[in-house]
């Protein structure tokens, strides 16, 4: 679910920064120039972020640029109510693996006035996510107050984003700001591992069978169900990066 943020922030990475009374922005020098018609500038900028987005994996200390393989998730909370459950989930100290794998298969670009539309299709061959967990849940009248770690694996994910968003002008340079973000990503499997459920092991294991076994209907429940909780963040994640990338850098001159 933050998979295109975090090919905007690689290109954000990739940016040499000068003291804050002159500030500087991304550095374009050895990538390819758009074309300015936005129906032809997908595949340009398709492979400006296919280039960048395994440069920075482990980072540039010089330049305070941390890893972002594994890319790291300090707190994330959401509410959940479908059904016969409900309650809320927390999850801290989040890694994400697998981003250093990240292509992007697809950019198409409209704009309108100052109004953009961009649409990418990228794929993630396998992800690892594993983190800290906690919750306060309701299944009909059962209460339910798990905690413990996760460890979930993804193959073949392929993840279809569509964000709206407006240009608009600073230092007399013109930046993309995004107002808007729809993701739906798809995964051919999906594994679960956790503790703590239930506090038996025994009872945890038959829990993580059943979860297993009817992963695709858990995971269309839930994504839909705490889209409201991560889409802020990746909406956040995205527009700091592209506070550094001014568009013109990417565009060619006209002739």
């Amino acid at each position: 679910m933050h998979y295109i943020a975090l090919a905007t922030i690689c290109l954000w990475a990739s940016g040499v920064y000068a003291a804050p009374a002159e500030p500087k922005y991304l550095s374009t020098d050895d990538l390819p120039k758009c074309p300015i018609d936005a129906d032809h500038a997908g595949e340009c900028i398709k492979l400006i972020m296919n280039e960048l987005i395994p440069r920075l994996r482990l980072g540039d200390p010089e330049l305070g640029i941390e890893p972002y393989d594994p890319l790291v998730i300090d707190r994330l909370s959401f509410q959940y109510s479908s059904g016969a459950v409900n309650g809320k989930i927390s999850v801290r100290n989040v890694k994400l693996y697998g981003f250093a794998e990240h292509k992007i298969k697809d950019v198409n670009v409209k704009v309108k006035g100052d109004k953009v539309k961009l649409r990418t299709v990228s794929e993630i061959p396998k992800m690892n996510i594993l983190g800290d967990y906690k919750a306060e849940l309701q299944v009909n009248s059962l209460q339910l107050k798990p905690k413990g770690t996760f460890n979930l694996t993804l193959s073949d994910v392929e993840n279809r984003v569509i964000m709206d968003g407006e240009i608009y002008t600073k230092d007399g340079l013109r930046f993309l700001r995004l107002k808007d973000i729809e993701a739906n990503p798809t995964v051919r499997d999906l594994t679960i591992k956790a503790n703590g459920i239930f506090g038996d092991p025994e009872l945890d294991e038959l829990a993580l069978s059943v979860a297993n076994n009817y992963w695709r209907d858990i995971y269309g429940i839930i994504l839909p169900e705490t889209r409201q909780s991560w889409a802020p963040v990746m909406l956040r994640l995205i527009n700091e990066a592209l506070q550094h990338m001014p568009i013109d850098q990417f565009i060619q001159s006209p002739k």
